[in-house]
C-alpha cells in the first residue's frame, strides 16, 4: 500500500510530520511506502497511485486525481473536520489518540480551578503601594481553594475523550456522570457513585455537580446545550470546562452568568468561532480563563497518530 502524507503545519511544529516520524512509522509498518510530502504540489503528484492520504486538508476536487484510494485520513477528532463528500469507496478515518493528551489538561484545569492555581496565578507578580494584601494574598488564596475529592463531575461526551478524562478525575476522588446519546456498559473503574445518564436527565443532576466538561463535538446536534437554563440549574460553585467544541456553549449566557456570579468561573479551550474575537466579551468576563484551541497540542502528537494510523490501515 502506498501512504501519500501531507501533514505540513510550519506554525505548530507538532502538527508538522518529521522525517524520524516517517522512519518511526515504517518500523511499525514496513508493508506500507509512506511517501512525506513537503508542500501541496508534491502531494498532488503522489496522488495518482496513493491508496490512502493522511492529511490536515483535503479538497474536493483531489478525489479526481486519486482513483486508487481507498482511506482518507486525519489526526484530527472532530467529524465536522472535512467539509467534503467522499466518493463511494474511500473511507474516512479520525484520529483516535486524543484522548491521553486531553485527559491531563483537563485533569490539570480542574485541579488548577478547585485549587485557586488559576485565578491567582498573577497576584503576586507585581506590588503595588497596598503593602502586603498584595505582597502575600494567602488569606485571599484560601478563598478559592477546595478539594477534588467528593466532587461531582458531569462529562458531556463520554467517549474515548471523556471516559479517560472520567478515569483520571476519579482518581483524585472526583465523583462521575457521563452523559452519553445512549446508555451502554458501564466502564470497570466505576463505583456505585458513578452513572452514565442521557441528555434528557440533565435537568435533575445539574443542581449537585461541581465541575462541567464538554467534550461535545459539533455534529451531536447538541448546539448550544450550555445555554441559559442549563447555567440557571448549577450551584454558584460550579466550573464550566470546554475542550470538545465551542458550538455546545451559548457564548452570551455564559458570559452573563460569570459576570453575574451565577457560577464560578469557566475554561474554554475551544469557541463557536475560531479565533475568538478581539472585543469578545468572553476577554474580559470574571473568573473565565481563555487558550487557543491547544488541549491537544503534545511533542508527541504525530508520532501518538502513525501509532494510531499504523493499526487503523
Amino acid at each position: 500500500m502506498k501512504l501519500v502524507c501531507y501533514l505540513q503545519l510550519p506554525i505548530i511544529a507538532e502538527f508538522t510530520l518529521s522525517d524520524a516520524d516517517t522512519l518511526d512509522f515504517k518500523a511499525m509498518r514496513p508493508d506500507i511506502d509512506l511517501v512525506n510530502c513537503k508542500t501541496e504540489d508534491e502531494f498532488i503528484q503522489n496522488l495518482s497511485d496513493a491508496e490512502a492520504v493522511a492529511v490536515w486538508v483535503f479538497k474536493q476536487e483531489w478525489f479526481a486525481l486519486a482513483p486508487k484510494l481507498k482511506y482518507l485520513c486525519t489526526p484530527a477528532a472532530g467529524r465536522d473536520y472535512f467539509s467534503i463528500i467522499p466518493p463511494k469507496g474511500v473511507d474516512v478515518r479520525y484520529g483516535h489518540f486524543h484522548s491521553s493528551i486531553m485527559a491531563e489538561s483537563v485533569l490539570g484545569l480542574v485541579i488548577c480551578m478547585s485549587h485557586g492555581f488559576l485565578q491567582n496565578a498573577s497576584s503576586m507578580r507585581a506590588i503595588s503601594s497596598g503593602g502586603m494584601g498584595l505582597a502575600w494574598p494567602r488569606i485571599a488564596f484560601t478563598g478559592h481553594a477546595t478539594h477534588c475529592h467528593s466532587k461531582h463531575a458531569l462529562i458531556l461526551g463520554f467517549g474515548n475523550i471523556g471516559s479517560e478524562i472520567g478515569r483520571l478525575l476519579k482518581q483524585i476522588g472526583c465523583r462521575i456522570t457521563g452523559v452519553k446519546r445512549t446508555i451502554s456498559n458501564n466502564p470497570p473503574w466505576f463505583d456505585e457513585y458513578d452513572q452514565l445518564v442521557t441528555l434528557d436527565k440533565l435537568e435533575e443532576i445539574l443542581p449537585s455537580v461541581d465541575h462541567v466538561i464538554s467534550v461535545l463535538p459539533s455534529d451531536t446536534g447538541a448546539k448550544h446545550i450550555i445555554d441559559k437554563r442549563f447555567l440557571s440549574l448549577l450551584p454558584k460553585s460550579a466550573y464550566i470546562y470546554n475542550v470538545g467544541r465551542g458550538i455546545t456553549i451559548d457564548e452570551t449566557a455564559l458570559t452573563d452568568a460569570l459576570n453575574s456570579e451565577q457560577i464560578a468561573g469557566a475554561v474554554l479551550d475551544v469557541f463557536e468561532h475560531e479565533p475568538l474575537a478581539e472585543n469578545s466579551p468572553l476577554r474580559s468576563a470574571k473568573n473565565c480563563y481563555l487558550f487557543p484551541h491547544i488541549s491537544a497540542v503534545s511533542p508527541n502528537y504525530l508520532k501518538l497518530y502513525l501509532a494510531d494510523l499504523a493499526k487503523e490501515i
